[in-house]
């Protein structure tokens, strides 16, 4: 009774800011969430609910959209007392579902907007992924066959050795990616008005390993990995190139600053990603308001706000609880010091 009456506390200060009817989902022993999974969440979900999903030792089942819902996880990278993530498998669509956010989850195989070898998804519109962590050995996020579809934003993610495959139908436009870090490539982006801006590309030989047409490329820093290969009518503005064994080919378009260090804080200059890297920029890299934008180059500069530790922007998060009093009287008071942040 004294864990669920902790568990409870803990929600309450976390769902504070958040407007939809809110579902929780936690899949420990001793958890206090409304359900266990997150199909069943979803399947009671009304549109436009929030369903949070617990950090746990234990990974979540798979789970299907087919509604319009914001599913939030407590992000991979979280500093606080419980810093397990939310870890699932695969998160699949199913067609004519819109209005969909999903932040905040370690995906150990891949998130499916529409899976080539299952269905052929069509009618998905206004889409954000966000602030989620792909570790190595993730296959990555998929488009495939997609049709029928716009809008899609997928923003401040770590993509760690990830086949990041877009090759959705002419009909579909609108996929952002901005401020991502990417250690695999993105493989057959081809849509109407597709943009890649402020992400890094680093220590993956292409940035891009299939067929990239007619995208805007603008704001990015490419760090070991090869920026033009594959790509066809392509923009490219303000971009950084380096590699620390080879020459890379001058891009075309303006603004762009061609096989130059950009100096990161720390960053390794081979392998997948690592926690303690640093990839904001020295004070004198060449990279500092070097954007079309004015601003900085790569996922510190753009408007997205960047949070590795895949945290909520702007939702509190309780970084550690402590009951002062374990044995409680009945009807008396059981005390609790809360230490609580924003996110990070």
């Amino acid at each position: 009774m004294k864990l669920k009456l902790k568990i409870s506390i803990l929600a309450l200060i976390i769902y504070t800011n958040l407007s939809a009817t809110v579902i929780t989902v936690n899949n420990t022993l001793t958890g206090a969430g409304q359900f266990t999974q997150i199909d069943p969440a979803i399947t009671s979900a009304a549109a436009g609910d929030t369903i949070y999903v617990s950090g746990s030792a234990s990974a979540y089942n798979n789970c299907t959209i087919t509604k319009s819902i914001t599913l939030l996880g407590p992000g991979t990278f979280s500093s606080k007392q419980n810093s397990f993530p939310a870890s699932i498998g695969e998160i699949t669509f199913s067609s004519n579902v819109s209005n969909v956010t999903i932040a905040g989850f370690k995906i150990t195989n891949s998130i499916y907007v529409s899976k080539f070898t299952v269905s052929l998804n069509s009618n998905i519109n206004n889409v954000t992924i966000r602030n989620n962590s792909f570790p190595a050995g993730a296959f990555g996020l998929y488009f495939n066959a997609l049709s029928n579809s716009s809008n899609f934003l997928i923003s401040g993610n770590i993509l760690g050795s990830v086949d990041f495959s877009m090759n959705p139908n002419p009909n579909v436009s609108n996929i952002t990616l901005e401020n991502n870090i990417i250690n695999g490539y993105i493989n057959s982006l081809v849509c109407n008005n597709s943009l890649i801006s402020n992400n890094v590309f680093y220590n993956n030989s292409n940035a891009f390993n299939a067929t990239i047409t007619n995208a805007t490329i603008q704001n990015n820093i490419f760090y070991n990995a090869h920026p033009s290969n594959f790509t066809s009518g392509c923009t490219f503005l303000n971009n950084l190139t380096y590699s620390t064994s080879l020459t890379y080919p001058t891009l075309s378009g303006t603004g762009n600053i061609d096989n130059v260090n950009p100096l990161f804080i720390n960053v390794g200059t081979t392998g997948g990603y690592v926690a303690t890297y640093d990839f904001r920029l020295q004070n004198s890299s060449p990279g500092h308001n070097a954007g079309n934008d004015g601003k900085d180059l790569g996922i510190y500069g753009g408007s997205a706000f960047v949070a590795l530790s895949g945290e909520t922007y702007n939702m509190p998060v309780v970084r550690q609880m402590t009951i002062t009093n374990t044995n409680v009287s009945q009807n008396g008071n059981l005390n609790v010091n809360v230490r609580s942040t924003k996110s990070r």
